[in-house]
């Protein structure tokens, strides 16, 4: 049982032990000749708002393989649904995405695909069992990402807020691309969203953003009272992003829950940001890209942040964009030309003016 009365399900079982042993014989360790360790001390320093996180260590001889393990609480319905919702994201959605772009003959980051998701090992979620619920996610843990360092009280500056932007295009070049080429596969990522759903995520959106307004009375205290006074009014508009009927043309995978806790940072040795993964898919959902871009700006973003940067931090989403999209054969000018960004951030743009 945590603090706050939720019930874990049982850390370590069978079925946990079975799932990280599997991916340890995958990844080239001997059978029966390797440990397993799970590292509970990082769970209480990772403990998320929908799962629980935790180390995994696998060891034979003087070879170690560290993984993350997330696990949901099993006494919560709508963190178990959208526990499930994550699952289906790592294994329906981001192999779509890799294949698709393996297909069209870009494969590495360095190509300028998109590939800001964390390795994903395994993930299953069943949800129904009588006697005990088999839910993990496993994933990299890569030290080259650090993820619990991050100052979550600094504003985040100009070169890491270019790189989320670039990866944030890319992911949504990604969507455009599949969504007219692949019309059949894209409309099974809308299945989720037709099955009552929406009711868990605006709830978890809105507890999302006030928590994140908790951290920016101490970031951004001056920009406080104007962020209270017109939520409700951003907030309608994110939300109406991935419903209006007009917007239906734009409306392709977006992360859902684009704050800071949920970007993690590679830095070269003199601290210099190269790139970035996003975590935390639970809140994926179809919108327009608006619902990603303006979350972004409402929640990690000051006043003064917006006005020094946020012209050219939208041209530098745009252009990594059409980089990617006119790559996977689409047509940036038709499908989403720099004008009509514009023109779906403009009302956003007013409110925090």
């Amino acid at each position: 049982m945590t603090p706050d009365g939720r019930k874990l399900v049982p850390l370590f079982n069978d079925f946990l032990y079975d799932s990280v042993r599997k991916i340890a014989v995958d990844q080239g360790f001997t059978k029966d000749l390797f440990s397993v360790d799970f590292d509970e001390e990082t769970r209480l320093e990772c403990d998320g708002f929908i799962s629980f996180v935790f180390r995994a260590i696998v060891s034979e001889d003087e070879r170690e393989l560290v993984l993350w393990c997330k696990v949901p609480p099993s006494n919560d319905s709508r963190s178990l649904v959208l526990f499930e919702r994550e699952v289906f994201f790592y294994r329906e959605i981001l192999p779509a995405f890799v294949k698709f772009q393996q297909e069209r003959g870009i494969r590495e980051e360095l190509e300028g695909g998109f590939c800001g998701v964390p390795k994903c090992y395994y993930a299953h979620c069943e949800i129904d069992k009588e006697d005990e619920i088999e839910a993990v996610i496993v994933l990299e843990y890569d030290e080259s990402y650090e993820r619990w360092d991050w100052d979550k009280l600094q504003p985040l500056d100009i070169e890491h807020a270019k790189i989320l932007m670039a990866t944030l295009g890319r992911l949504h070049a990604v969507s455009f691309a599949m969504k007219e080429q692949l019309p059949n596969v894209f409309e099974k990522f809308n299945l989720l969203d037709k099955l009552g759903e929406e009711t868990r995520l605006m709830t978890l959106m809105k507890e999302s953003f006030d928590r994140a307004l908790v951290t920016m009375k101490t970031r951004f205290a001056s920009d406080q009272e104007k962020i209270a006074r017109v939520k409700e009014d951003v907030f309608q508009l994110l939300a109406a992003s991935g419903h209006a009927q007009e917007m239906e043309l734009y409306r392709i995978i977006s992360h859902g829950d684009c704050w800071i806790n949920n970007h993690i940072y590679r830095h070269s040795e003199d601290h210099v940001a190269t790139s970035v993964i996003l975590t935390d898919w639970q809140s994926f959902r179809l919108a327009t890209p608006l619902l990603d871009i303006g979350y972004f700006f409402f929640i990690c973003a000051s006043s003064e942040f917006r006005k020094n940067h946020m012209d050219s931090l939208l041209q530098h989403y745009h252009d990594a964009l059409r980089g990617l999209l006119d790559r996977l054969g689409g047509d940036t000018d038709r499908q989403f030309p720099f004008g009509t960004l514009l023109r779906l951030m403009e009302p956003f743009q007013k409110l925090l003016e």
